[in-house]
């Protein structure tokens, strides 16, 4: 006789298996606080969708489907909070850098980070999910609900526009000093 998993040993299984990628997805997009809530919130809607889950390799993408609107939820009740605070303090809101600014202190990755942030929402998602989740046009165009050609026009566009606005927004001396490679060190 065949042996089903009860819901919480599937539950544990999935969790066990993708707490790694879903903790990264969200850390990467919101500060530590906010990613901890948000990753708390894909695993809920895991138990209560455990039975209704899709099989993989569509699990997966399911689950970063989930961890997107999850970390989109996060950031409008963040930018509900700060025009809020603004308009009782009767100042206007100062927004602190996110996570990635902080940490990454390199010239290059901070260029290249703020290159990211004046790109539109949807392209900064589909570099995020092939550049730090590793997931092909097919997959990114199941999780963002496009077809295979809009994604992959959208990454070829979006990388476009990115190294136009690396390459702009360096200051002028930038051009005159040597990389962290050519003077040997690491990036």
């Amino acid at each position: 006789m065949a042996r089903y998993p009860s819901q919480s040993e599937e539950f544990r299984q999935v969790y066990d298996t993708y707490v790694g990628p879903m903790r990264d997805y969200c850390f990467r997009r919101l500060p530590a606080s906010d990613a901890n809530d948000a990753l708390a919130e894909v695993f809920v809607a895991v138990w209560r969708k455990i039975e209704d889950m899709p099989d993989e390799p569509e699990r997966k993408l399911w689950l970063y489907g989930v961890a997107r609107n999850s970390v989109r939820n996060t950031l409008r009740s963040f930018r509900r909070r700060v025009r809020l605070n603004g308009k009782v303090s009767g100042l206007r809101p100062e927004v602190s850098p996110g996570p990635e600014a902080v940490i990454v202190r390199h010239y290059e990755q901070e260029a290249l980070l703020s290159a990211l942030a004046e790109l539109r929402p949807m392209d900064q998602e589909v570099l995020r999910l092939r550049a730090w989740e590793e997931l092909s046009a097919a997959e990114i165009a199941e999780v963002m609900d496009l077809s295979v050609r809009a994604v992959e026009t959208r990454l070829s566009r979006a990388r476009q526009k990115l190294a136009r606005k690396a390459v702009i927004s360096q200051p002028a001396d930038a051009a005159s000093r040597p990389s962290p490679v050519e003077q040997g060190g690491e990036r």
